[in-house]
């Protein structure tokens, strides 16, 4: 490839928007330039396209600046190839971390720039959808105090602290120090218990004992920076100094405020070396929740103190070390759904505008061999999913196929527990919690013949599973802090389709009863009680779904039928045209999504509008299974692992 010429005034390269390249390293897959969406000191990151011979898929492609090439050479490309590297490292394991950004793919581009030809080396990185509230946590600490007057309440500060801590043991297991970590390095998606944050931005990153990236250059942000890595003691540099980032950003999160009022690096060093620190009592945006609690608020104070002690040695040894009290204490502080239900109100969603904006594209085609049970999501457009053959992985770019587990003989669901982590289940009344390491406990029912085909819920809390054995009527079993608690024989029913959590202790049921015709039930697993919901008739409700924090829920089925569960009450919405639907989502704005062979739908729930058909392909001939709902994003798969997505671009 010829190199592109690039005006020596555009350092943002907007120029090469539209320009297509190939990878280097997957003979027929190209990415295609679209538009700049950030940049830094040394590079630009572009979106892009990437097509395969699976389909389409969004990435974020980031090239160094030509400037950064020509001025300091292979020392500016090094910045890139140590990101890489970094990247890399995390990126060996099936599935990978939920709490780093991945990394795909890799190249050099080559353009003619102020009279010379500069290879421009660029990395093809996970896009991360950030809706609403925003891509970066620093967007998303900023949108929650603009919007509800305070920084994140006690159960979404302590989910973040578990991803980045998370994210920073993953990193510093694979021997990389990050030493830029920042809330502008963090990106966001998802809502709620789905919401996900991930370390980016290894721009300046390096693996344990190697010399820093720049000599001589301080390296880091303001507030965010330790003293060790400004200033000549880089031996020093290591996993504690990612510790130190780590609490000014919890500070921030908590706060709304910067730990270190500082306008440069070096001010901030000198403030970090006083032994002073600021309270979080001080601050005004800090969240009830938490202010209520003073002894909360002291330990809190006393662990970022110590986290970014002016000496390394002083701080805790380990990321966990500095989260897992303060998790304790935040989820304990915790009220359930009080903050997200003050955000749900704050949302200004632009994408309510069904019929305009939204973009939709083939994630991987259809026809494979391949056959999924059953799917759980990740709200960054990943998911785990159970198929005939064991399990597989798909990353947003291709499906990767894994063997069950020897400690489970035959898998028939996954079920997300949280990011990264699942519930895996089939066989012989068993069930084993899975994450990356693989399995990390297994608990059987005392029942050997049953198989359980459905699971909703956290063992470790409250969860409800639905058993089969062969002759019988299906069973509801539940687990309570994992002890388990008397079956109940649903009588008269044929078949449970789909299982979803409706409240703290309420479960949505859907399916098929002996008589033919479509099941819907309200379970109380801690009381026994199995409700009924009166139900429009259809032979099978085949789907259904959940919302809980807007007491939504959704059960969809055959000959168009849909049932809604409007704050407890029943009402039908039936689709045009009496399409078998057979998988259903709710997004936080309250719409309902469906699929049927080869088409979506969308109905706003609560509306007197009808529904909406969003999205056909009659060449699609295998059924959705599973539907992922965010603002602003729809990703839908059939049995044969095809995907189709959707976003709002307006």
């Amino acid at each position: 490839m010829k190199p592109i010429p690039v005006p020596g005034n555009d350092e943002l390269l907007s120029t090469l928007e539209g320009v297509e390249i190939g990878s280097p390293h997957l003979a027929e897959v190209r990415y295609r330039l679209d538009r700049v969406i950030g940049a830094g000191t040394y590079s630009v990151a572009v979106f892009a396209q990437r097509y395969g011979p699976e389909g389409e898929s969004p990435v974020v492609l980031k090239l160094m600046r030509p400037r950064s090439i020509r001025q300091w050479g292979e020392a500016a490309a090094l910045v890139v190839q140590k990101e890489r590297l970094a990247l890399a490292r995390l990126n060996g394991h099936v599935p990978p971390t939920p709490f780093v950004v991945r990394l795909f793919d890799e190249g050099l581009l080559w353009v003619r720039y102020g009279g010379q030809e500069l290879g421009l080396p660029w990395l093809a990185l996970e896009y991360v959808h950030g809706g609403v509230e925003g891509t970066t946590l620093e967007e998303r600490i900023d949108y929650s105090v603009e919007q509800t007057g305070y920084a994140f309440e006690a159960e979404r500060a302590a989910l973040v602290t578990e991803c980045l801590a998370s994210g920073l043991d993953t990193i510093h297991r694979v021997g990389v120090v990050h030493r830029d970590l920042t809330p502008w390095n963090v990106l966001c998606c998802g809502f709620g218990t789905e919401e996900i944050f991930k370390i980016s931005d290894f721009g300046i990153a390096r693996p344990g004992g190697e010399a820093g990236t720049f000599a001589g250059s301080p390296g880091g942000t303001v507030g965010y920076a330790p003293p060790e890595q400004v200033g000549p003691r880089p031996g020093e540099v290591g996993p504690g100094s990612d510790i130190f980032s780590f609490g000014a950003i919890i500070f921030r999160v908590l706060t709304g405020e910067s730990y270190f009022l500082a306008d440069t690096v070096i001010e901030s060093v000198l403030l970090a070396q006083e032994p002073a620190r600021r309270s979080i009592l001080e601050c005004t945006a800090l969240h009830p929740q938490i202010r209520e609690n003073i002894s909360l608020c002291n330990e809190i104070d006393a662990a970022l103190c110590r986290a970014t002690a002016a000496d390394p040695r002083d701080r805790p040894h380990t990321s966990w070390e500095l989260a897992s009290e303060m998790v304790r204490g935040l989820r304990a502080a915790a009220s359930e759904n009080q903050g997200r239900r003050r955000r749900l109100e704050s949302f200004n969603d632009p994408s309510r505008t069904i019929r305009y904006g939204w973009c939709w594209r083939i994630r991987q085609n259809p026809g494979s061999a391949r056959r999924v049970r059953s799917v759980a999501w990740e709200a960054d457009g990943s998911c785990f999913a159970a198929t005939k053959k064991g399990v597989a992985f798909w990353d947003g770019t291709h499906w990767e196929d894994k063997p069950a587990p020897p400690q489970l003989s035959g898998i028939h669901f996954v079920h997300r527990v949280t990011a990264g982590q699942w519930l895996l289940g089939g066989d012989e009344a068993s069930i084993a919690q899975y994450s990356r390491q693989g399995v990390s406990g297994n608990v059987q029912a005392m029942d050997r013949a049953v198989i359980f085909t459905h699971a909703s819920g956290d063992i470790g809390d409250l969860a409800v599973l639905v058993g089969v054995r062969e002759g019988q009527a299906p069973l509801l079993y539940a687990l309570a802090s994992n002890r388990w608690l008397k079956p109940a024989a649903l009588d008269g029913v044929a078949r449970v389709s789909a299982l979803s959590r409706l409240g703290s202790d309420r479960w949505l049921l859907s399916g098929k009863d002996g008589e033919g015709g479509g099941f819907a039930a309200i379970y109380s697993p801690l009381f026994f009680e199995t409700e009924r919901l009166p139900a429009p008739a259809t032979d099978s409700y085949q789907s259904c779904a959940a919302q809980p924090d807007l007491d939504l829920g959704a059960a969809v089925g055959t000959h168009g039928r849909a049932l809604l569960l409007l704050e407890g009450k029943p009402v039908e919405a039936v689709v045009d045209g009496e399409p078998s639907l057979t998988a259903v989502a709710i997004d936080v704005a309250g719409r309902v999504w469906a699929g049927g062979e080869g088409s979506l739908w969308v109905h706003q729930a609560g509306s007197l509008g009808a529904w909406i058909k969003v999205w056909t392909d009659p060449t699609w001939r295998s059924p959705f299974v599973s539907i992922f709902a965010d603002v602003g994003l729809i990703i839908a798969m059939t049995a044969d692992g095809a995907i189709v997505e959707g976003r709002y671009q307006g």
